[in-house]
C-alpha cells in the first residue's frame, strides 16, 4: 500500500510542537472536519507503545481509506467504538495489515450507516464475515431462513426471549444485506427480494409464536401482504401493509391477529421488528381486524374504491393457510382487470395529486423521492395502470413487482423500449437513494437533504466520485425525476386534442408619405427596376413585418412552372443565402432577380470594425429610437419549378419556414439555420442527382469604379441549380455585406452583379483583401456545394470559416489554397469538420503545420502504413534529436499525426471495417508505448543503473495492457489501461542506488510524462486496475500481483475479471509468460462466474455514469459493457477446462465460445452484431465530441440524433432507433439467460 500521501504518520503521535502542523495538514488532507478530535482519537487508539507500533503499520492505508469514505469523522468515531469491543487491538491491527481490504470495507460501512455500525459494534464477531465478501453476499433461500429462525426459537428459554431472538436475527440480516449493498456486492433486485423474504419469514415465525402463546391454531387464518412487501420490493425501514383473512369471523382469530401485531411492533430491549399498517383491510380502521373471506369479497364487490382494488395487484400470502388466500384471490384478481381505463387514469391522477398536495403542505418542495413529482410512486402508478388496462387480455404482463412488471410490459410491446429504460433506470436510482437515506439511521426517510454537506455525504455513499459529488448527484436525480415525470404525463394525463390554425397576412395599401420614405432608403436604381404599382406593393408588404413576422411574401404565378416571388423584410446577415437556399429546398430554381437593401442612415453609417478581417463578422445596423433606421430588403425573383408544380399553399409554408429560420438570425445565431438548410439542400440534391464532386469554374471580376459606395462583383459561371444559394452563402460566411444584386442567366450561364461592402460599410479596395475575397468566395462556394454530403453541415460550416481565417494568416496561403481547391481534398475537409469537433479544435487548428499535409494527401490516406514502416519512421525521427525533451516532442507529434491519419481514414470510410480501424490504432499505441518505455528506461538507467535481484540477476519487467488496449480493440478516444509488473525486490546497480520498486515506479512516471494527451481519456495512460487501485504502487512485484489477485486475495471480483483482457506489450517476453500463468491460476480457477456481484457493480456504474432518461452506449443496461461482461463471465466459467477461451479480444472470444458450443449460433450472431453496433455508436459519439466519457445517445427527437444517424450511414433516424432497441433488448435478455 502507498505511503506517499501519508508518509509521516509518526507526526500524529509526536509530542514535538514542530510536528503538530504536519499532523494537522495530514488529517485535514484526509478529510476530517474536526482534525483535533481525530488526532485525539488516533492517540487513544495507539495509547500503548505496542498498539502504536501496530497502528503505524496500517495508518497510511487507514488514512487513505478514511479520505475516500463518505464521512471520515463519523467513520473514525465508529472505528474507535468498535475497537473498544475488541480485547486484542494488536491482533486486530495485524489482521488489517494482512487483509487491508477488510479494513477498507469496515471503514466504508462505518461511514455509510450509523445503524449498521451500531449493530456491528454490538456484535463485533460479525466482523469475521466481512473477511469473506463472496460468502457474505450469497442470497439465502426461504428454507435456509426458516431453518435458522426455527433453531434460534427452539433454543429460546421463553416467549420474551423468543421476541428478542427474532429482533437480533433481523438486525444481523439487515447488517449482512446492508453491508452487501454498501459494498456493491448485490444489486437492488436481490437486496429488496432478500429484505422481503426476510420480512415474510419473520411474519410467519411471529404467527407461529402467537399461535403457540395463545394456543390458537392458525389453520383457516392467513396473512396477506400488500404494498412493497407484497411486491417483494421492501425497503430497509418500511411499514408492512398487512391484511388478515379467515374462513369465518371468530373472536379467536381476532385475538390471534392482535397478538401477531403485538409481536411484530412491540418494542423490547432489542427494538421492534416492523411498523404494521392494517388500514387497507375492508372498511379500514372501522372494519374488523380479521374479516372472513366472504365478508372481504362482499366489500370488494360492493364498497371497494378503485385505488383499493389497484392496491390488491400486489396482494400476496406470506403466512398462514394458503387455501384461505387462494379462495379470495380466485374471485378478486379478475375483477381488478375489468376496471374502466379512464376511471383508473382519473383515480391515479387524483391519488397522485393528493399525495403531492400533502407533501407540499408540509413545506417540502423538492427532493421527495417516494411521492413527489417524478418519484417512485410515479413509476409504480404507470406500471400498475398499464397492467390493469392490458392485463385482462394479456395476463402474462401482470406482476406484483414493479421492475418485473415493467420488463413484462416491454416484452409485450405495451411499453416502448426507451420508456422502459427511463422508468427502470429511474426506479432503481430512486429506490437506491431511498435505501441509503433509510439505512443511515434505520428510519423512514424519503426526502433528500438540503444541506450541502449532507448531500455530499449521501452522494459519496452512493459511489459518486470526484469534485462536487453533491452537485453530481442532484443533477442525476433531477434528470431521472424530469424524465419520469414526462412519462407520467404521457400515460396518465388527461387526453387533449390540440387545434392549430394558420392564416395568411392581409395586404394593406401604403400611404404616399410612407412610399416616399421607403424610396429614399433605396438606391436610385430601385425606381428604374420597378413600376409605381410594384413600389406601392413593396411598401405595403414592409408595413406588415414585425419581430414576430420578419418577412412578408407575395407570389404571382406566371405559368404552370414559373412564379414571380417578392420577399420584403428586415435585413439580417446571411439572410439572402437563406432565402435562396430555401427556394431550392422547395424545388425552385432562380432564373433572374433583383435585390435591394436599405441604405444606412447618415447617423448609422459608421459600423464598429471587426476584430479580424475574416473572423465571424456580422453587419448589425443600429436601430434609431423611432425604429425608422432599421434596414429592410426587397428581393424579387423569377423562379422555375425543377420538380413537381407548386401552388399557393407552398408559399404559405415557405413563408412560415423562412420566418422560423430568420428567428435564429435575429438572435445572432447564423450557423444553426445555415446548417439546417444545408441538410435540407442535401435532400433536394438527391432528387435532381447533381454529382457532389462536380465543382465548376467561376470567373469573378471586382470593380471599384462603377459605384460610389460599393464594390461591384461581376460573376460569370455555369448556371447550376442552387448556384445563387451557394454563392450568397459564400459571401455571408466571408463577412461580406450585400446591398444589391441583379440576377440573370443566358445560354446556361449565370451573369450576376453583386454590390457589396465590408463589415465597416466601406468598399474593398486593398489588393490583398480582394485576392483573399476572390479566392475565399470561390472556395466557400465550392465547399457549400459539398456541404450537404457532410454528416453535420452546421458544424462543418462553422469550422470551415475558422479554418479560412487561420489559413489567411499564413504567409504561404495561396499555395495551401491551391491545394484545397481539389474536390477530393475539400470533401475530406467537409467530412472532418462536420464530424469531429475534437479533431478540429485540438488537432488541425492547433497543429496545422504538422497535420495539414495529412489531410491534403488524399492518395496517401488510401494506403495502410505497415507497422514496420511506422516503427522505422519513428526511430529515424528520434535519432535526429539529442535531448529527452526534443525526443518527447517528436514522439507526440508522431503519435498525433498518425492518430489523425488513422482517424481520417475512418472518417472517409477508407477503413470500412471497425476491427481494421481498431487494429491500426492498437499498433500505433504499442509503437508509441514501446518508444516511450525505451526513452524512459534509458534515461533512468543513466542515473541509477540496472535494477537487480538479490541473486545478481537482472530484475525483469512486463508492461501489460488491459481493457480495450489489452483486447486490441481501442477506438477513437480510448485510454491506454496498463499494469506494470516486475520480477522482485532488489536494488539498482548504478552509483545513485534506489530500490527496484522505486526504479519502476519512477519508470511509470516517466512514461506517463513522455506521452502527452490532448484531452482526458484520449490515449491517456490509466493505471487504476493495478493492485489496490489508486491506493497501490504504480508498479508491483509479481508476488504482490499473485497474492492480490489470488482466489483468497484482496481483489474485488471485478478487478479479477478485468485480468481476462491482460496482454503483454513491452518488456521481457519470457517473464511475461510467468505473469500470464499466474493470471490463469487466479482467473480461470474452475469457479462459476459471480454474476451477482457483477450486477451489483453494474448497477452502481449505471447510477453514477448514466444520465437520467438517457441511453449511454457504454454503460446503460444492454449496452457495450453488458456484452463485454457477458463474454468475460462465460470465459471465466468455462476457461479453466478450455484454455482456448482465454482470449483478450471480445470478438475472438465470442467466436471461441461459439466454436466450443458454449454459445448457440443465434446468440453468437446476435452478440457479434450488437457488439459491432455499440462500438460504431461509441466511435461516432467520441469522434464528434472528443470526449471519451460523454457517451450518452441523444434523444431520438433531436437534431443531434439525426446527425448520429447520418454519421452511421442510416437513411432514416427511425432505423437507428429501431436497431438501438433491438440490440440492447437482446443483450439484456442474453445476460439474464446466460449468466
Amino acid at each position: 500500500m502507498p505511503t506517499s500521501q501519508f508518509n509521516n504518520t509518526h507526526a500524529i503521535f509526536s509530542s514535538d510542537e514542530s510536528q503538530q502542523k504536519n499532523a494537522q495538514d495530514m488529517l485535514v488532507h484526509a478529510g476530517f472536519a474536526d482534525w483535533q478530535k481525530a488526532l485525539k482519537a488516533f492517540r487513544r487508539l495507539g495509547a500503548t507503545a505496542e498498539t502504536q507500533a501496530a497502528l503505524l503499520e496500517i495508518l497510511p492505508a487507514m488514512l487513505f481509506n478514511l479520505q475516500n469514505s463518505a464521512n471520515p469523522d463519523q467513520a473514525l468515531l465508529n472505528f474507535e467504538n468498535f475497537t473498544d469491543q475488541n480485547a486484542n487491538l494488536n491482533k486486530l491491527f495485524l489482521t488489517f495489515a494482512e487483509k487491508p481490504r477488510s479494513m477498507e470495507m469496515l471503514i466504508q460501512l462505518f461511514a455509510g450507516s450509523q445503524f449498521l455500525s451500531d449493530v456491528l459494534i454490538h456484535t463485533p464477531t460479525f466482523f469475521e464475515k466481512l473477511e469473506n465478501p463472496q460468502k457474505l453476499a450469497s442470497p439465502k433461500s426461504r428454507a435456509q431462513i426458516d431453518t435458522e429462525i426455527r433453531q434460534l426459537l427452539d433454543a429460546s428459554e421463553d416467549y420474551a426471549a423468543s421476541l428478542n431472538v427474532l429482533r437480533n436475527y433481523q438486525k444481523l440480516e439487515l447488517l449482512r444485506l446492508g453491508a452487501c449493498d454498501l459494498f456493491g456486492l448485490l444489486d437492488l433486485e436481490i437486496i429488496i427480494s432478500q429484505l422481503s423474504l426476510l420480512a415474510g419469514r419473520i411474519v410467519s415465525a411471529s404467527l407461529f409464536l402467537a399461535s403457540r402463546e395463545l394456543n390458537i391454531s392458525a389453520n383457516s387464518f392467513c396473512v396477506i401482504a400488500l404494498g412493497k412487501l407484497g411486491g417483494r420490493e421492501l425497503n430497509y425501514s418500511s411499514d408492512i401493509d398487512l391484511i388478515f383473512l379467515s374462513t369465518e369471523n371468530k373472536p379467536a382469530f381476532q385475538r390471534l391477529g392482535q397478538k401477531l401485531i403485538e409481536i411484530l411492533s412491540k418494542s423490547t430491549k432489542e427494538g421492534f421488528l416492523f411498523r404494521v399498517d392494517m388500514r387497507l383491510r375492508p372498511w379500514g380502521r372501522s372494519g374488523v381486524l380479521v374479516p372472513s373471506v366472504a365478508e372481504a369479497l362482499t366489500y370488494f364487490a360492493d364498497n371497494a374504491r378503485i385505488w383499493e382494488k389497484q392496491a390488491w395487484l400486489k396482494g400476496r400470502r406470506i403466512a398462514g393457510d394458503e387455501a384461505v388466500s387462494s379462495a379470495f384471490f380466485k374471485t378478486v384478481r379478475p375483477e381488478i382487470f375489468n376496471l374502466p381505463e379512464e376511471d383508473v387514469r382519473a383515480e391515479i391522477r387524483k391519488m397522485k395529486k393528493e399525495i403531492e398536495s400533502t407533501i407540499k403542505a408540509k413545506g417540502q418542495k423538492w427532493g421527495e423521492v417516494k411521492g413527489g413529482k417524478g418519484s417512485i410512486r410515479d413509476v409504480e402508478f404507470i406500471t400498475q395502470y398499464l397492467q390493469i388496462i392490458h392485463g385482462r387480455a394479456h395476463p402474462e404482463i401482470w406482476s406484483r413487482n414493479t421492475l418485473d412488471g415493467l420488463a413484462r410490459l416491454a416484452v409485450g410491446n405495451f411499453l416502448p423500449a426507451p420508456d422502459y429504460q427511463i422508468l427502470a433506470d429511474g426506479y432503481r436510482f430512486l429506490r437506491t437513494a431511498e435505501h441509503y437515506l433509510q439505512i443511515m439511521h434505520n428510519q423512514q426517510v424519503h426526502k433528500l437533504p438540503e444541506d450541502a454537506r449532507e448531500l455530499n455525504f449521501l452522494a459519496l455513499r452512493l459511489g459518486f466520485e470526484g469534485k462536487n459529488t453533491g452537485h453530481q448527484f442532484v443533477d442525476r436525480y433531477q434528470q431521472h425525476r424530469d424524465a419520469i415525470r414526462k412519462l407520467f404525463k404521457k400515460y396518465l394525463a388527461k387526453k387533449k386534442s390540440d387545434v392549430v390554425s394558420t392564416s395568411l397576412f392581409n395586404f394593406n395599401p401604403a400611404e404616399n408619405e410612407k412610399i416616399l420614405q421607403h424610396i429614399k432608403r433605396l438606391d436610385a436604381a430601385y425606381q428604374k427596376a420597378f413600376s409605381q404599382e410594384e413600389i406601392t406593393q413593396h411598401t405595403a408588404l414592409l408595413e406588415q413585418i414585425n419581430s414576430d413576422n420578419p418577412t412578408q411574401i407575395d407570389a404571382e404565378q406566371l405559368d404552370e412552372l414559373r412564379w414571380r416571388i417578392t420577399v420584403a423584410g428586415f435585413d439580417f446577415p446571411g439572410e439572402l443565402s437563406l432565402i435562396c437556399g430555401l427556394l431550392f429546398v422547395f424545388g425552385l430554381d432562380i432564373e433572374d432577380g433583383v435585390i435591394f437593401t436599405y441604405e444606412a442612415l447618415t447617423e448609422t453609417k459608421a459600423i464598429k470594425p471587426a476584430r479580424h478581417a475574416w473572423q465571424n463578422r456580422r453587419f448589425r445596423p443600429r436601430k434609431t429610437s423611432s425604429g425608422t433606421g432599421r434596414r429592410k430588403i426587397i428581393d424579387v425573383f423569377t423562379v422555375r419549378c425543377f420538380g413537381d408544380p407548386i401552388d399557393k399553399n407552398t408559399w404559405e409554408n415557405y413563408h412560415l419556414e423562412l420566418n422560423r429560420l430568420l428567428g435564429d438570425l435575429q438572435h445572432g445565431t447564423q450557423n444553426r439555420p445555415q446548417g439546417e438548410l444545408a441538410k435540407r439542400v442535401a435532400h433536394a440534391l438527391q432528387k435532381i442527382k447533381i454529382p457532389a464532386d462536380t465543382l465548376l469554374p467561376i470567373e469573378i471580376a471586382i470593380d471599384n469604379s462603377s459605384s460610389e459606395n460599393y464594390t461591384v462583383i461581376r460573376i460569370d459561371a455555369p448556371d447550376t441549380v442552387g448556384f445563387l444559394y451557394e454563392f450568397t452563402n459564400a459571401l455571408a460566411l466571408n463577412g461580406v455585406y450585400i446591398s444589391r444584386v441583379n440576377v440573370s442567366s443566358l445560354a446556361g450561364r449565370a451573369h450576376d452583379t453583386v454590390f457589396i461592402c465590408d463589415a465597416e460599410g466601406n468598399k474593398i479596395t486593398d489588393e490583398r483583401k480582394q485576392n483573399q475575397l476572390r479566392a475565399a468566395t470561390v472556395l466557400v462556394k465550392h465547399f457549400t456545394h459539398l456541404l450537404p454530403q457532410s454528416p453535420n453541415p452546421e458544424s462543418a460550416m462553422l469550422h470551415f470559416r475558422e479554418f479560412l481565417g487561420q489559413l489567411f494568416t499564413m504567409s504561404d496561403w495561396p499555395f495551401e489554397l491551391a491545394t484545397l481547391e481539389r474536390p477530393e481534398v475539400l470533401q475530406a475537409l467537409a467530412n472532418l469538420l462536420g464530424v469531429s469537433e475534437f479533431l478540429w479544435e485540438d488537432f488541425l487548428r492547433m497543429q496545422h503545420q504538422n497535420l495539414f499535409p495529412v489531410l491534403t494527401d488524399v492518395e496517401g490516406l488510401g494506403k495502410k502504413v505497415t507497422r514496420e514502416a511506422l516503427e522505422k519512421e519513428l526511430q529515424f525521427a528520434l535519432m535526429t534529436k539529442q535531448t529527452l525533451e526534443e525526443k518527447h516532442k517528436v514522439l507526440n507529434e508522431f503519435k498525433d499525426r498518425e492518430m489523425f491519419r488513422i482517424d481520417m481514414r475512418f472518417i472517409q470510410n477508407i477503413i470500412s471495417d471497425f476491427w481494421e480501424f481498431s487494429s491500426e490504432l492498437s499498433d500505433l499505441g504499442e509503437i508509441v508505448l514501446s518508444a516511450a518505455y525505451s526513452l524512459s528506461f534509458d534515461h533512468l538507467f543513466m542515473q541509477h543503473g540496472l535494477p537487480m535481484l538479490p541473486d545478481g540477476k537482472p530484475c525483469k519487467l512486463s508492461i501489460c495492457a488491459l481493457g480495450k488496449f489489452g483486447g486490441r480493440e481501442i477506438g477513437f478516444g480510448s485510454d491506454i489501461e496498463l499494469i506494470f509488473i516486475f520480477s522482485g525486490e532488489g536494488k539498482t546497480s548504478g552509483e545513485r542506488v534506489i530500490t527496484n520498486a522505486e526504479f519502476y515506479n519512477k519508470l511509470v512516471t516517466e512514461i506517463s510524462r513522455a506521452i502527452v494527451t490532448k484531452r482526458e481519456g484520449i490515449f491517456e495512460i490509466d493505471l487504476r486496475l493495478r493492485p489496490y487501485g489508486k491506493a497501490g504502487n504504480r508498479a508491483v512485484p509479481i508476488e504482490v500481483f499473485k497474492k492480490y489477485f489470488s482466489k483468497d486475495g484482496a481483489a474485488w471480483n471485478y478487478e479479477r475479471q478485468a485480468l481476462v483482457k491482460l496482454r503483454h506489450i513491452v518488456g521481457d517476453a519470457h517473464f511475461a509468460e510467468s505473469v500470464i500463468k499466474i493470471r490463469d491460476e487466479c482467473v480461470y480457477n474452475g469457479e462459476v462466474f459471480d454474476s451477482q456481484s457483477m450486477r451489483g457493480m453494474r448497477e452502481r456504474q449505471i447510477r453514477q455514469l448514466v444520465a437520467g432518461g438517457m441511453l449511454n452506449a457504454k454503460f446503460s443496461s444492454g449496452a457495450l459493457v453488458d456484452i463485454e461482461f457477458l463474454v468475460q463471465g462465460l470465459q471465466i466459467t468455462h476457461g479453466a477446462k478450455n484454455p482456448a477461451l482465454r482470449i483478450s479480444n471480445t470478438r475472438d472470444a465470442l467466436s471461441a465460445l461459439f466454436q466450443n458450443k458454449i454459445l448457440a449460433r443465434a446468440d453468437f450472431e446476435n452478440l457479434i452484431a450488437a457488439h459491432i453496433f455499440m462500438r460504431k455508436i461509441i466511435e461516432a459519439l467520441r469522434m464528434v465530441r472528443g470526449n471519451a466519457k460523454d457517451l450518452n445517445v441523444p434523444a431520438p427527437e433531436t437534431e443531434h440524433f439525426a446527425f448520429l444517424a447520418r454519421r452511421m450511414g442510416y437513411a432514416a433516424v427511425e432505423d437507428l432507433q429501431k436497431d438501438i432497441h433491438q440490440h440492447t433488448g437482446f443483450v439484456r435478455d442474453a445476460c439474464q439467460r446466460l449468466l
